[in-house]
């Protein structure tokens, strides 16, 4: 199991890589003041989340959602009912999510804190109906909307590639500084910004929704393979 860390002045963002059959990426989000974590998209191991938490001294107090694909939900309710974690998801989501926890929803553009650090929600529909980003102080937790030089699929309920290619024109307006955190390990790298992945990731440089619904549905699963690596636009193109 692979680790990273990342420190800023009011948090530190842990990520353990490859965890459970389709080897997930979980985050922890610890604020420095309040001693408070907040878990995203806790699957597969509980226990171990949950320890790790306590070993450092912090109490899991959230449970933050970027979608509800069972690969990323299925230790939310037994990470909830050990710890009282409160669940937060985006409203679009709701339908979607099964649980016997209760769900705080979020909208688009939403501030929410974990002690003095504050995440700022960025729906971004597609590979799901309700999935949602959490942009951070110089960080992204995408989830699978944005992968390293990959996206998630839009072929579960509620995907829709459509949807899909407005919310890449979103993360297109983030800051190149900005550090990219996915969901799944599936790039050449597990440290890019936005600005690499906007010069070299197709979902980010497609600037037709027809183009993008094509390469997306058809084109992208046949031609490319993991890791994915960077491609340049005249590459991107060609295949269109």
């Amino acid at each position: 199991m692979k680790e990273a860390i990342y420190k800023n002045s009011s948090f530190t963002i842990e990520i353990l890589y490859h965890l459970g059959m389709y080897e997930n990426s979980i985050h922890f989000i610890f604020d420095h003041e309040s001693k408070k974590c907040a878990l995203v998209d806790p699957a597969w191991e509980a226990d171990l989340f949950i320890n790790r938490v306590k070993d450092k001294g912090y109490d899991l107090t959230d449970i933050w959602l970027t979608h509800w694909h069972g690969d990323h939900i299925n230790a939310v309710d037994e990470v909830a009912d050990k710890t009282g974690a409160i669940i937060t998801a985006g409203i679009n989501e709701l339908p979607y999510l099964s649980l016997n926890n209760e769900i705080r929803t979020v909208k688009d553009n939403e501030i929410i804190t974990l002690g003095k650090t504050q995440a700022k929600i960025i729906n971004t529909p597609g590979h799901t109906a309700g999935g949602i980003c959490f942009a951070l102080d110089g960080h992204l937790i995408a989830g699978d909307t944005l992968f390293v030089f990959g996206a998630g699929h839009c072929a579960m309920p509620g995907g829709s590639a459509n949807e899909f290619f407005h919310s890449m024109q979103k993360l297109r307006q983030l800051p190149d500084e900005m550090i990219l955190h996915c969901g799944h390990d599936y790039g050449s790298t597990t440290r890019t910004t936005m600005g690499e992945q906007k010069s070299g990731n197709p979902f980010l440089m497609i600037d037709d929704e027809d183009d993008f619904v094509r390469y997306r549905n058809g084109i992208h699963d046949v031609s490319r393979a993991y890791p994915m690596q960077a491609m340049n636009k005249n590459e991107v193109y060609a295949f269109l």
